[in-house]
């Protein structure tokens, strides 16, 4: 519900600095240790900022892709088990990002390329595939992590990869076991295996055969595979509140989509609903807004709502200028016309993008057809 919870941290404040800035003082959980049995405190937290957010590192193509590292001024300890950052100014989402898996992760010094006293500029813990990073005549050299090496629950074993035929490098399998030193208690499974699978048909018989124990996450299964999979009686299916709208976005600075009334034609013309009744396992449900509406702040119930309205679109698709509205040339914003509200296990981006381009071919024929009824 968009709480942030202590961790790493047990506890944090926050004061205003006299530049329009804000200092978090965090008091650092005790007794926590990495995998490799480093132990978790103040100078690993620091080693951890120093690599992650050396300068040439904080612009968009590197670390940079989010706010965080814009907005970070200084960081510092005070103890072994108190972190103090300060910010150029106040920024809302600070303690959200912080909870983001990267680029701020925490890793043992242990891991870092050459342990402990691994040099941020000399030997960066970024990939080491990305070389040389230069701004403003400071250069950092990447040198990669030496290990796996986190505080969580389960600690990496090993992996086994394979080459795809693009050429690429992919993981199969990738085993972790249960961190019997987790500060939050020993987790109930001793070994997690992660397999990868070549489709969402061979996740299916996997489920089905009893060699695969859970599926997590989104797209990984058909929608239809879930409406199959829900008269097994050995298998419980769940669906988490939705989490992510997926969203087709209106080029409003190209014709014909600068035009208000064709995107409000394109819109009133799509039944969402009907869509994801046939197509999508009812799984999802039509959305109008960009972000979830339970996210913060995204309980505002919009209105007018441009629904599906066949008729509607008719009558704008008309050429008359005593139905269809004029167009208006100070429209210049980004309509956002269509919307699935979805789950953590049935997010699907790009397919649903494709599928309803599909469906709005169909559609634009069929109101052709119609308008030249009309106009008959």
């Amino acid at each position: 519900e968009g709480q942030v919870l202590p961790a790493l941290a047990k506890s944090w404040s926050i004061t205003d600095t006299p530049n329009g800035g804000q200092e978090y003082t965090f008091t650092l959980r005790e007794n926590v240790y990495f995998h490799d049995g480093q132990p978790w405190n103040c100078e690993a937290a620091k080693m951890n900022f120093d690599h992650v957010l050396a300068k040439p590192l904080t612009t968009p193509d590197w670390h940079g892709w989010y706010g965080l590292p814009k907005i970070i001024s200084e960081w510092t300890c005070d103890g072994d088990m108190e972190f103090r950052v300060k910010t150029i100014s106040k920024y809302y989402p600070f303690l959200q990002e912080m909870t983001f898996i990267r680029p701020l992760r925490m890793l043992s010094p242990g891991a870092f390329a050459f342990g402990n006293t691994t040099d941020p500029i000399t030997a960066n813990s970024c990939h080491v595939g990305w070389g040389e990073i230069s701004l403003e005549g400071e250069v950092v050299t990447c040198a990669g992590i030496s290990a796996i090496s986190g505080t969580g629950p389960f600690a990496f074993s090993s992996r086994s990869t394979s080459t795809t035929k693009d050429g690429d490098e992919v993981d199969d399998e990738v085993t972790f076991v249960g961190n019997k030193n987790y500060w939050a208690g020993a987790p109930s499974i001793e070994t997690l295996k992660i397999v990868r699978y070549e489709s969402s048909e061979d996740v299916k018989v996997a489920l089905m055969d009893g060699s695969l124990d859970i599926v997590w996450g989104s797209g990984v299964l058909q929608a239809q595979d879930l409406d199959d999979l829900e008269d097994e009686k050995d298998l419980s299916i769940f669906h988490s509140g939705v989490i992510q709208n997926v969203i087709m976005l209106l080029n409003t600075g190209k014709a014909p989509l600068d035009d208000i009334v064709v995107r409000k034609t394109i819109i009133h013309a799509i039944d969402k609903k009907a869509i994801i009744d046939k197509e999508l396992g009812n799984v999802q449900r039509p959305v109008d807004t960009v972000f979830p509406f339970d996210s913060p702040y995204c309980d505002v119930d919009l209105t007018p709502r441009w629904d599906y309205d066949i008729e509607k679109a008719l009558l704008l698709s008309c050429a008359s200028s005593e139905i269809a509205p004029s167009k208006s040339k100070d429209d210049n914003s980004l309509a956002v016309g269509l919307g699935l509200g979805l789950g953590l296990v049935s997010i699907v981006c790009v397919s649903v993008a494709f599928f309803y381009y599909g469906e709005s071919k169909k559609y634009e024929v069929e109101l052709e057809r119609a308008k030249k009824g009309v106009q008959a």
